[in-house]
């Protein structure tokens, strides 16, 4: 961790050892974002009639109640810990590819902007409106997408972005030339 205080720090200069433990978290990281995913489709759906009833409840489905407030304290409470350690960590992976630094910051920013709203979108959905279903809706589609660049990137940047010869391996250099 001490090579993310260098400026200019790059995980393509990274060792062959740190880059495997990388790319585990990475790897797990995309199951956890696709599991997460999937629990969503799956329990609560990804439409707008199926997000209001699966937090406020419906008359017309017998086992649609809403969720109480404990239900929702106590996801809010797993999710603000565990979504925040795991940005916290592909935020840096993320800040020491070569990507533009402003694409950078959008992206950080809208990771953790949209995190933030799908905590929030169960609270207003169920005691607000029922309309802050389409600003679920639009937090789940920015999650989707943040991540796959939040995990794409850096694997890419350390295993398959080519480097400038200066930059390789001296062995690398002499079989070129």
């Amino acid at each position: 961790m001490k090579a993310f205080t260098k400026r200019g720090y790059r995980l393509s200069d990274a060792a062959v050892d740190v880059k495997i433990a990388y790319t585990g978290f990475l790897a797990f990281a995309l199951v956890g974002y696709a599991t997460l995913l999937l629990i969503a489709l799956l329990r609560v759906g990804p439409g707008y009639d199926a997000i209001v009833t699966h937090y406020r409840g419906s008359e017309l489905e017998e086992a649609a109640f809403p969720r109480t407030f404990g239900q929702l304290l106590e996801d809010a409470h797993f999710h603000a810990f565990i979504e925040g350690v795991v940005l916290l960590v592909l935020a840096h992976l993320f800040a020491a590819t070569s990507v533009s630094g402003r694409l950078k910051g959008w992206v950080i920013l809208a990771a953790f902007g949209a995190t933030f709203t799908d905590l929030a979108c169960p609270w207003l959905i169920r005691y607000a409106a029922p309309q802050f279903a389409v600003l679920q809706q639009a937090s789940w589609a920015t999650i989707g997408a943040s991540a796959a660049l939040l995990i794409g990137v850096p694997i890419y940047d350390m295993w398959f972005r080519p480097r400038p010869p200066h930059l390789q391996p001296k062995r690398v250099r002499e079989r070129k030339e």
